[in-house]
């Protein structure tokens, strides 16, 4: 008798409907499997114990991953079931070796290893380890681009992986959902609440008389057509698509193209790339870029490299700060090392940049191609949910979205320092030099005023 077929997974079981997915896995019929479910269909208690089962019969690693390392620890490891069972009691007692509580990794006697790790800091943390597997669990609240760092992990050693969550408008989720259906090596599931049963009828019946209808159908029946719930951006997202304002969007090599810079050292830097029209009438963001973990050099780099003719580069007060990659230089004077002059934006709130940023959304055109993850991301951004008073709080919530949303948003602060003509604060500079000349930076107490020398 194998080790696997001897141990007794007696605390978990089974629903009917997790029947088809447990083997899938299990027998190894596909390694590729794209699971959409309703919300408490078990999708996690489900793949956490397929997760215990691959380290179990195979030496291996295996990774957890949640959109962020806080959730991974809220929803994981820390996490109770709807019987008051933790998480950590499905495990198998006499195949464990180590629990290291910090990492939220588990050692097996057979060396076998599953940790539970954040998908935010995916790209840069778990690059150069070699997992044979990866559950990609609420995969629609993570970055789109996920799968590109894993696949070559997985490719290597023949390893599976799942992407796991319920819908959140049509992102990348909505469509890897569409691509794979048409897959042949790919297994496509998808649960809806009033089709597993796993609600009693008469309480499902009560959440869909006091729930939003959209909110419903996304939570409870998976429906990829709404917008995110409590999304900043959706509806004047939705009305740029209507309008066709997310489109092919072609660089104009006669206009300066301009940049706005969310800047991280630890996270991610997000670059939003756009051109002027008309004195910012029309704002064309024709390009974008994102990455985690890298110096300076190397964002100066992927500029340069652009055919690009640039105007301003813009960033937040911030860069002023040390420092970027060590060292006893600020990012602002580090740039300025490299060939990139900063232009810093004014500090306003969060909320109050949000609000600047929808009364320029209708000036927008966003190329579908080179900033979809851009959209994606907008898309995502959503307020967060109080579930004490049962409101959205104006409160983004933290993700991979809000690099580029924070990007966004100095773009639009930004936007009135790209006009041709001279800004109202230039002209006072300009003005203040020509009354007072070397004394334009003191109080005006203590100038000479020109204008009134003659009465002495």
């Amino acid at each position: 008798m194998n080790v696997e077929e001897s141990l007794e997974f007696s605390k978990f079981s089974l629903r009917w409907y997790q029947e088809e997915i447990w083997d899938t896995i299990e027998e190894g019929r596909s390694k590729r499997v794209l699971y959409v479910a309703a919300r408490r269909a078990g999708k996690d208690i489900l793949f956490w114990n397929l997760a215990i089962r691959q380290c179990v019969k195979r030496v291996c690693l295996v990774h957890y991953v949640l959109p962020t390392y806080q959730q991974g620890r809220k929803c994981i490891f820390d996490a109770l079931t709807i019987d008051g069972l933790k998480f950590l009691d499905f495990l198998p007692k006499s195949q464990i070796a180590a629990i290291n509580q910090a990492e939220m990794k588990i050692r097996f006697h057979n060396n076998s290893v599953l940790q539970i790790v954040g998908g935010d800091t995916y790209s840069s943390s778990m690059v150069g380890t070699n997992p044979y597997a990866v559950i990609l669990s609420e995969y629609a609240l993570m970055p789109h681009d996920i799968f590109d760092y894993i696949r070559p992990m997985l490719a290597a050693n023949k390893g599976w992986c799942a992407f796991v969550g319920t819908p959140r408008g049509k992102n990348h989720m909505w469509q890897l959902w569409k691509m794979a259906q048409e897959w042949p090596e790919w297994r496509v599931f998808i649960h809806k609440a009033s089709e597993i049963h796993h609600i009693d009828d008469e309480d499902l019946a009560r959440e869909r008389e006091q729930m939003d209808p959209g909110v419903y159908l996304q939570e409870y029946e998976c429906s990829f057509d709404r917008g995110i719930s409590g999304s900043f951006y959706g509806t004047y997202l939705d009305a740029l698509k209507l309008r066709g304002q997310i489109n092919y969007i072609a660089w104009e090599p006669g206009l300066l193209v301009y940049t706005a810079w969310d800047i991280g050292v630890n996270d991610a830097t997000t670059i939003i790339f756009w051109q002027s029209v008309a004195d910012g009438a029309v704002i064309r963001i024709i390009d974008c870029y994102s990455n985690t973990g890298l110096g300076l050099d190397h964002y100066a780099k992927v500029i340069q490299d652009k055919p690009y003719k640039y105007g301003k580069h813009f960033a937040p007060a911030d860069i002023k700060v040390r420092e970027w990659g060590g060292g006893a230089v600020t990012r602002f004077e580090k740039a300025a090392q490299l060939g990139i002059n900063f232009t810093l934006i004014e500090q306003v709130s969060i909320i109050d940049g949000i609000e600047n940023v929808w009364t320029h959304f209708n000036k927008f055109w966003i190329d579908q191609e080179k900033c979809r993850s851009l959209v994606n991301a907008l898309e995502n951004y959503r307020k967060e949910w109080n579930e004490n008073q049962q409101r959205y709080l104006p409160i983004p919530v933290k993700s991979w979205c809000c690099h580029y949303a924070d990007a966004l948003r100095y773009m639009c602060l930004a936007i009135h320092r790209t006009r041709k003509g001279m800004s109202p604060e230039d002209f006072d500079k300009k003005k203040a030099a020509a009354l007072y000349g070397g004394q334009a930076e003191l109080p005006r107490f203590f100038r000479d005023d020109p204008r009134y020398d003659h009465y002495r």
